[in-house]
């Protein structure tokens, strides 16, 4: 018989050790506790049977009970019965395998494999009780005992060594984990430490050794969740190059814990033949996706025939190519009289400041010059170029000679200087620009026409304004090398900006480091920045390193700077392209916008903020559910922590989903003892929930409403409203699942705000794509959800579903407010709404108050989205409730679902989840 290699026998000469003795009481219990991880039945303690130990340990290593329990289970990554063990037998069974059984302690390489030779045990502490795992291979590879279980349970026996030798090297964590699907794009799976000492893995896979793709495994699981409990964040999906094997040849990959590289879970073998791997669906897929490659190039030879259509963002470059800039309303009706102009003509005037500072050659330079010589509509114009090398200052001279509008300014104090005489009159405008950036033909036009005051259309009695800042969309440009036509510029990295707001330039640049102010107002921020100066984090406090206001470092601090001058208008035309970033080597590769992330720490912010905003504390936190993106999360402390939260919960049956939702709610919360839980039970049938509810009311973790009358939501909330102890309230949908830490701490912090009337959260199917992130008001005429089904960790998340910003609206799955502010605005309305657009109808009257609905993607939640409820599509009568409550809301409410503000009018409102240019 061949024994397994991970065997452990004695050297040659030594004696091997046996199980000598009949076994005691004692010895048999062990011997239960060491080989099935349970007890021994009471009878066999008080009448051990009169056979040697060494026999006993042998029939039970051949039960089918080991089989199933212990080998299978290690096989199948199931939990260990050992698992299960307190800490005081796990060193009672360690002392009893040394002293009697004649196991000794494993040597450090025991548990190396071929692959693994070179890794040694981790080195338990002193006061650590042996793992499950070094328990039983110190006792399944007793020489004595080795034989008789492989003879009993063969490979069976083998593979379960080499996962108790994987769970040693792992650092005695317990990996469970495998691969579950591979194609042609991405290999998935899951991967999760049982023991719970690690609560985020890093996944390798690997083929013939060879590293092919990593991920973090922070995706949630149910299933696993239920298996293993934890948090649930056990599943990945990695993207590979599936162009690195031959295609039709079988490729066997393995999945690895990064840190330790020990594998984990059965290989997966993926054939790599295209059509063996594609269902139907696939297929059709496959088909669309060659048909709209023939689109792109029929679009390149009809432009005009796509110019109706929605463009992904995949295809920005056909879209720029398509979509040339408009001249403003004013300059086409000045062109349609030629020789003529109108009496009215707007009279700013515009002065570039040219920031040439950081210019690495005079092109740049000339570059963004050009493009101000080539402005259509005859707007006034000069430009300052500022600082740069005595390169920068000869081409300035040049271009003076031939421009007398340009001059070249030494450092930011003359520039500061010019700018104070320049403020001297209000019709006086300056753009600040770097060199390298380059303005649209039709721009000055567009500004000078945005430069105008306008009607707010939400107060239409209220006398009109004009702004003090104008900003713009943008995008990069890049002429690539080799032959036509990869020659040819191509437009990418797109920055569609929307509306102003306050709360999301804590955490993005929302305005862009290039903007048009008027001088005045310019003239003012510089002063306030002036007077609460900033030093540059790469020099010391010695040296004299403090940042002109006007620098591009200070643009983070003058954009606050300028918002406590006036008004900030976003004029939404790609205006700007720069030419300062490199085209990455793989076209493919999403864009870096990390330069906009916000990062001036809060103190340097804190004297810049509106005054009701400088009395609390703020800091800025990584996203827990994507914590690779670049951009941080703001999170305001609450100056009251423990203020009484009620949380409002409406159910009917389904008691497993209210406990896993008030479970994770009291899991993942900061002060827990400040919940008041309060559950409508809208007349439950079940008797699991009836118990189930009576019980935790009894237990004190939640009080119990009895409604028994027709389902309506509205309802049920302002009957729980009413029955609520606490000042801040929390409606909420039994089928969600909290994965935020501290998730109360960050709502009460959001909601002491003034300003602040309701807050929403993001919310993750199952499969954790978004489902909520706000409510996109003007989605084909009407609301949907921003962005449903698309991953939270996109690069153009930075921008709408990964950044904190007021929106047009929240789900009533998850709305925070205050209890004022709920009775402010009367409720829910339960006659016209009872369950469908109650909360659109809410959030309107709440911005209908002066407050902002907050987006919150801190605050993350599964929802198992109308899980207990069912959708109103399947049932004809639910259908015909909806489309009469939709009639309401539409009704007297019309006009608000034309446009949202809080999204780029850019984007096209009739494409779905999916993210595309109008």
């Amino acid at each position: 018989m061949r024994l397994p290699q991970s065997t452990l026998l004695p050297p040659p000469g030594q004696p091997l050790p046996t199980l000598e003795g009949e076994a005691s009481a004692h010895d048999l219990g062990q011997l239960y506790l060491a080989i099935l991880g349970r007890e021994a039945e009471a009878q066999l303690l008080r009448n051990p049977p009169l056979r040697p130990l060494h026999d006993i340990a042998a029939e039970m290593l051949r039960s089918d009970e080991f089989n199933q329990n212990v080998l299978q289970a290690l096989v199948q990554q199931r939990s260990l019965p050992h698992d299960k063990l307190s800490e005081q037998q796990h060193r009672s069974l360690g002392l009893w395998l040394t002293e009697r059984a004649g196991c000794a302690p494993l040597p450090p390489d025991a548990a190396g494999s071929e692959q693994n030779a070179a890794a040694p045990l981790p080195t338990p502490s002193p006061d650590e009780p042996p793992a499950p795992a070094e328990l039983l291979l110190r006792l399944a590879s007793h020489p004595a005992l080795a034989p008789v279980v492989y003879q009993a349970h063969g490979s069976l026996f083998t593979q379960a060594l080499e996962d108790l030798s994987t769970l040693l090297l792992a650092g005695q964590v317990r990996l469970r984990g495998k691969i579950e699907f591979v194609n042609r794009e991405f290999i998935q799976g899951w991967l999760v430490d049982a023991s719970g000492r690690r609560p985020q893995l890093q996944v390798e896979v690997r083929y013939n050794g060879r590293l092919v793709a990593t991920a973090s495994a922070h995706s949630y699981r149910p299933d696993i969740h239920q298996r293993y409990g934890g948090s649930g964040m056990a599943g990945f999906r990695a993207k590979y190059n599936p162009t690195l094997f031959p295609p039709g040849e079988p490729v066997c990959f393995t999945l690895h814990e990064a840190t330790s590289g020990v594998t984990v879970g059965p290989a997966y073998t993926f054939r790599n033949s295209f059509f063996d791997q594609l269902s139907v669906a696939q297929l059709l897929a496959k088909e669309f996706d060659e048909i709209k490659q023939r689109l792109d190039v029929l679009a390149g030879m009809v432009p005009q025939a796509l110019s109706y259509s929605a463009f992904p963002l995949e295809h920005f470059d056909l879209y720029r190519q398509t979509h040339r800039v408009a001249p403003p309303p004013w300059l086409v009706a000045e062109q349609s009289r030629p020789g003529s102009r109108p009496a009215q003509r707007p009279s700013q005037r515009f002065t570039l400041v040219l920031d040439a500072t950081q210019a690495r050659n005079a092109t740049a330079v000339r570059i963004s010059i050009d493009s101000l010589r080539h402005q259509v509509g005859g707007v006034p114009w000069q430009a300052w170029v500022v600082g740069g090398s005595a390169d920068v200052a000869d081409v300035a001279g040049v271009l003076a000679a031939v421009q007398p509008q340009v001059r070249h300014l030494p450092t930011w104090a003359d520039a500061q200087q010019a700018l104070a005489r320049l403020a001297q009159d209000p019709k006086q405008w300056t753009v600040l620009l770097r060199a390298g950036e380059l303005l649209d033909p039709h721009a000055l036009a567009w500004l000078l026409a945005a430069a105008q005051p306008e009607a707010d259309p939400a107060l239409p009695e209220a006398p009109a304004t004009a702004p003090i800042v104008l900003y713009w969309d943008e995008d990069r440009l890049e002429h690539r090398s080799g032959q036509a036509p990869q020659r040819g510029p191509r437009h990418w990295a797109p920055v569609l900006r929307a509306a102003f707001d306050a709360d999301a330039l804590l955490e993005l640049n929302v305005l862009g480091s290039s903007l048009a102010v008027q001088a005045q107002a310019l003239c003012a921020a510089t002063q306030l920045l002036a007077a609460h100066p900033r030093q540059a984090e790469h020099e010391t406090p010695e040296q004299d390193s403090t940042l002109h206001p006007l620098c591009h470092d200070e643009r983070e601090r003058l954009a606050w700077a300028l918002h406590a001058q006036g008004p900030l208008r976003h004029v939404p035309q790609w205006l700007l392209t720069s030419t300062l970033v490199a085209l990455p080597q793989d076209a493919s590769a999403p864009a870096d916008y990390s330069c906009l992330v916000a990062r001036v720490p809060p103190e340097c912010l804190q004297p810049l903020l509106p005054a009701a905003w400088q009395g609390q504390r703020w800091q800025r936190v990584p996203d827990p559910i994507a914590p690779q993106l670049p951009k941080p999360l703001v999170r305001w402390q609450p100056q009251r922590p423990k203020a009484l939260l009620s949380v409002l919960i409406p159910t009917r049956d389904h008691w497993e989903l209210v406990q896993q939702c008030v479970d994770s709610l009291y899991a993942q919360a900061l002060h827990p003892e400040a919940l008041d839980i309060v559950v409508a039970d809208n007349g439950s049938t079940e008797p699991e929930t009836l118990a189930y509810l009576a019980q935790a009311q009894a237990s004190g973790r939640l009080r119990c409403l009895r409604v028994d009358a027709p389902f309506n939501w509205s309802q049920l909330n302002n009957r729980m409203a009413a029955a609520a102890k606490g000042e801040l309230l929390l409606i909420l949908n039994n089928d969600t699942l909290m994965l935020t830490p501290q998730w109360d701490d960050i709502l009460r912090g959001q909601l002491e705000r003034p300003h602040v009337g309701a807050v929403g959260a993001r919310l993750l199917f199952e499969d954790m794509t978004l489902q909520h992130a706000g409510i996109q008001f003007g989605y084909e005429n009407f609301v949907g959800h921003v962005a449903a089904e698309q991953p939270p960790d996109d690069a153009m998340a930075l921008f709408e579903t990964q950044l904190t910003h007021a929106v047009s609206g929240a789900t009533g799955a998850f709305l925070g407010c205050r209890r004022e502010v709920f009775e402010a605005t009367g409720g829910f309305n339960e006659a016209d709404f009872g369950v469908t657009f109650n909360d659109v109808d809410w959030c309107i009257r709440v911005r209908e108050l002066g407050l902002a609905v907050l987006y919150v993607p801190l605050l993350s939640m599964v929802h198992y989205e109308s899980k207990s409820r069912g959708f109103d599509f399947m049932n004809e009568r639910k259908q015909k409730r909806a489309e009469y409550e939709r009639d309401q809301i539409l009704q007297g409410q019309s006009t608000l679902f034309r446009s949202d503000p809080s999204r780029s009018p850019a984007l096209s409102s009739w494409s779905g989840g999916a993210r595309a240019l109008r």
